[in-house]
């Protein structure tokens, strides 16, 4: 069934004047819609791009016109005035490796139970280890006095790979003789 619409206009009562309101109602809509579809105001990203941008230039240009020596190994005639009381004042990569063995270093110490029977056993390689740690800060000493070396810096290195290695053998000399005791005490009881 179709409807003619010019008929049915006509049949219905045609408004002549609008609502008071009408007008108003009208500018609500229009404010609504302008509102929904406004693009976003991206003025403070622009602007933080902008400051991000000017402060990495000022960073890279106060690189390039004020360069800084980086070399870890670079030694002036004020540097060899200071006093080295580690590897860590020679090289951040020195240090890592210092810290490395002494940590290691302790952690095997701390490990030892000091008992009756290997007491002796201990005196003997704590001695020993009290002479790689005298000559190790001879070897300090002596970058404090010359130049730095990689003779000297590979001696502090394979001093401390000495200690180490020590404690392991200390370590494994009093699991033999822990395991001797344990074999002596199993026999007693049988």
């Amino acid at each position: 069934m179709k409807v003619d619409l010019r008929e049915k206009l006509k049949k219905q009562k045609v408004m002549k004047t609008l609502p008071k309101d009408h007008r108003n109602h009208f500018e609500q809509l229009l404010q609504k819609e302008l509102h929904q579809n406004s693009k976003k105001n991206y003025t403070f990203l622009q602007i933080a791009a902008a400051v991000l941008i000017i402060f990495s230039l000022g960073i890279a240009g106060n690189q390039l016109f004020n360069p800084t020596d980086t070399q870890d190994f670079v030694q002036t005639e004020s540097d060899s005035k200071k006093n080295i009381k580690s590897m860590a004042d020679i090289s951040p990569d020195l240090k890592k490796v210092e810290d490395f063995y002494l940590t290691r270093i302790n952690y095997q110490i701390s490990k030892i139970t000091i008992t009756d029977e290997n007491k002796e056993l201990l005196e003997v390689y704590l001695a020993e280890l009290s002479d790689l740690k005298q000559e190790y800060d001879n070897l300090k000493m002596q970058l404090n006095n010359e130049e730095i070396s990689e003779a000297v810096i590979d001696g502090l290195i394979e001093n401390l790979q000495l200690r180490l290695q020590l404690l392991r053998q200390l370590k494994k000399k009093l699991e033999i003789i822990d395991n001797i005791k344990l074999q002596q005490n199993e026999n007693n009881q049988v």
